[in-house]
Parts: C-alpha cells; sequence; structure tokens
C-alpha cells in the first residue's frame, strides 16, 4: 500500500517536530547554569534543562498518541507509561522552579527525579521519550493496528517445539499424561 502525499507530509512533519526542542523550552531556560558537566557517555550531552524538556515531550507525544484508535494496544501501554513519567516529571519541574537560581539545588531535584523514574539519567529519558514520539509519530503512517492486507500463511505464525528441535517427538507426547 503506497502512502498518499497528506500522510507521507504528516509523518515528516511529525519526525521534524520531534528532532526541535519545543520553543516554550526558551522561556524555561532562565536556570542557573548546571552544576553536571558531563553525562560520562559518548555522545550524550548534559541538558540544560532536563525536566522541561521532558515535560513537553511527552506532552506532545500523548497529544499524538490520541491520534491512534482507543483500543490500539500500542496507545494504551504508551500512554500509561508516558503519563506515569509525565507525573513524575511535572512534581519535580514544579520544585526546580521554585529553586531555579541555586544550581545545587535543582542537581538535587535532577537527582530525585532520576531515582524516581528509575530510567537512567535524565538527559537518557529524554532521548528515550524522543525516541517513543518518533516511534508514535510512524505507527500513525504504519496504522499498525488495522488488519493484515494479506493473511499470513498457514503456520506462519506457529512456534517450534523444543521437544522437536531435539528430535524428541512432538507435541502429541505430552497429550493425555505422555505416550500411551
Amino acid at each position: 500500500m503506497l502512502a498518499t502525499r497528506p500522510t507521507l507530509a504528516l509523518s515528516r512533519t511529525l519526525v521534524r517536530l520531534a528532532a526541535t526542542p519545543s520553543p516554550s523550552l526558551a522561556s524555561t531556560s532562565t536556570f542557573a547554569a548546571r552544576v553536571k558537566k558531563s553525562t560520562n557517555i559518548t555522545g550524550l550531552d548534559v541538558s540544560t534543562s532536563p525536566l522541561a524538556e521532558l515535560e513537553s515531550r511527552y506532552q506532545k507525544t500523548l497529544s499524538l498518541l490520541t491520534t491512534l484508535p482507543e483500543a490500539s494496544v500500542y496507545r494504551q501501554a504508551t500512554s500509561a507509561l508516558t503519563q506515569q513519567r509525565l507525573a513524575i516529571v511535572t512534581k519535580y519541574v514544579g520544585e526546580a522552579n521554585a529553586v531555579k537560581s541555586q544550581p545545587e539545588q535543582i542537581e538535587g531535584i535532577y537527582e530525585q527525579a532520576e531515582a524516581e523514574l528509575d530510567a537512567g539519567q535524565l538527559e537518557q529519558v529524554l532521548e528515550q521519550a524522543q525516541a517513543e514520539y518518533r516511534l508514535a509519530a510512524k505507527m500513525v503512517d504504519w496504522k499498525a493496528w488495522e488488519p493484515l492486507e494479506h493473511p499470513p500463511a498457514p503456520g506462519q505464525w506457529s512456534y517450534f517445539s523444543m521437544a522437536e528441535e531435539a528430535g524428541e517427538g512432538g507435541e502429541d507426547q505430552n497429550v493425555g499424561g505422555g505416550k500411551q
């Protein structure tokens, strides 16, 4: 199935938006300079305002997920995780805003957020959030919730048996409590 031009344009726009920071982040960049100088992960720079960036990205992801059908398992699972993380981030954004001119206290708040999120450094969590947003945009383009265009071949979704692979017989061996 070929993508129509509007769908392709929407997909490209969503991917472009995923790579660019939100304009609302410019107003939140009045925080004191970060005390943290390195993530100690090659290629991963320290974010100047990770909580604000995460909050923005999670809100964009939730907004994008509303375009998927409510019955979509991907939408349900991703929305639940994103809402849980957004609630944590929002709590710490408020705390960081209260002490935004005190870098040591902000770093302590960032560490508390990292501990509660339990998914690595905030910069890593931000990368995960950006990747999830890009995946959600692709899911919209792919329409993964729709039925397959071509039915699967017979046996395509049949999984192998360890007993068969080991040459010990098939599943029928265990029917009725073993060989008869």
